[in-house]
């Protein structure tokens, strides 16, 4: 059987790398060949124009700045007509920079798509965030953007289980560009000796005793009884016929008649931030993980400023979120000032103030009397009050038990 060499296509190879076509004087067309013949040049498909006034000549793009510098040595007279292939297609993007951009970075993300993590997915987690969970992945080497073939999955369950007091049990399978990650959380142990250890009820307040509900330990008053502020109330402290002292956390609802003075002073000249009419923006593109800074020049930051960040997440087709987000962080600078208030508006933060104050002393509790007095003095607004009110006095104070 005869082998046949077979030459490139003269076609694919004109359109890959590109070719021009000329036209030279048919009384030059001699002079034209040798000087290929001389230099090298490679020409193809020669034929004559309509007219047979002219010579057109295909050759390759890559030769065409020497072949036009030699024909006006020679002083040979020729003209391009037309360009092909690759490079004149790439060469008409010149200037439409998107195009480009988009091309690349849709080539990028092909080329990458299969090599790398897209997503990491958190399950199992309770009183950890799936943030959390991730940030400590990311130290460990698994992060968005992560190659797959360098991650591994043994090392990084160990060294986690090793490290963290708070991840009990890790597993991690890798499916196609998608981490998922399964995690069992340890046991809150504080919480669980807190709810044991022995303690005992105690006043707030100074009160009159009206109600009682208790749900463990033992009585130390009885309604009607006026208490003092740390005075016990129920006791976690008990005796038994087998055992001389036993411990219990007592605890219950022990309601008592208060008597409260709240005080509230709002100067009428108070410093306030005022912000100014400029921001500075730092945009970062993050890349699969990596982050790319768009802008590089934010000149010198303000001393004061607030510091706002947005984070821009891409789900075009609503099937999950692509491993591109935009970054923005935005700097707002402010100035502090002296500003003068109205005496309304002072009137208005005072009783504003005042519920706020009574209403994390006394919560839940049930106003019988209540007497408010304001004036001006001294360039603020004092307020006074004076209430009187039904609530839970009891807290808890925890026993220090030594075996």
């Amino acid at each position: 059987m005869k082998r046949r060499n077979r030459s490139f296509p003269r076609s694919v190879f004109s359109e890959i790398f590109g070719s021009f076509e000329a036209i030279i004087p048919r009384p030059l067309c001699e002079a034209f060949l040798n000087l290929c013949m001389r230099y090298g040049f490679v020409y193809y498909g020669l034929r004559f124009e309509e007219d047979e006034r002219y010579v057109r000549v295909t050759m390759p793009e890559s030769e065409r700045k020497r072949v036009l510098t030699a024909c006006r040595m020679w002083q040979i007279r020729i003209r391009v007509v037309s360009r092909h292939g690759l490079p004149q297609r790439v060469r008409s993007l010149k200037g439409r920079w998107g195009l480009l951009a988009g091309a690349a970075l849709s080539l990028l993300i092909y080329f990458t798509a299969q090599s790398v993590i897209w997503r990491v997915d958190v399950m199992g987690n309770d009183r950890l965030s799936a943030e959390y969970v991730r940030d400590i992945l990311a130290e460990q080497g698994l992060c968005v953007g992560a190659k797959i073939r360098e991650i591994n999955k043994d090392s990084v369950e160990q060294r986690i289980m090793i490290e963290r007091d708070d991840i009990s049990w890790i597993s991690i399978g890798i499916e196609g560009t998608v981490a998922r990650v399964e995690i069992r959380e340890t046991l809150d142990t504080d919480t669980s000796e807190k709810e044991t250890k022995p303690a005992n009820l105690v006043s707030r307040f100074d009160a009159q005793i009206v109600g009682m509900e208790v749900y463990s330990g033992f009585l130390s008053v009885k309604e009607g009884d006026f208490v003092r502020a740390g005075e016990l109330l129920v006791s976690g402290i008990y005796k038994t016929e087998k055992a001389p002292l036993r411990f219990t956390r007592a605890s219950g609802r022990i309601l008592g008649r208060v008597e409260q003075s709240f005080t509230v002073e709002i100067p009428l000249v108070q410093a306030k931030k005022v912000l100014k009419n400029e921001k500075i923006t730092k945009k970062t593109l993050i890349f699969f993980g990596k982050p790319i800074k768009l802008f590089t020049n934010y000149g010198n930051l303000p001393p004061t400023c607030d510091i706002i960040n947005y984070l821009y997440t891409f789900d075009p087709f609503s099937l999950g979120e692509l491993p591109i987000a935009l970054s923005v962080e935005e700097y707002r600078p402010y100035e502090i000032r002296d500003i003068e208030i109205s005496e309304d508006e002072a009137i208005e933060q005072a009783h504003a103030k005042l519920r706020e104050i009574i209403d994390g002393a006394l919560p839940d509790a049930r106003i019988l009397k209540k007497s408010v007095q304001g004036e001006f003095v001294d360039g603020k607004y004092v307020l006074k009050c004076e209430l009187t009110a039904i609530c839970d006095i009891a807290k808890q104070v925890e026993l220090d038990v030594i075996d």
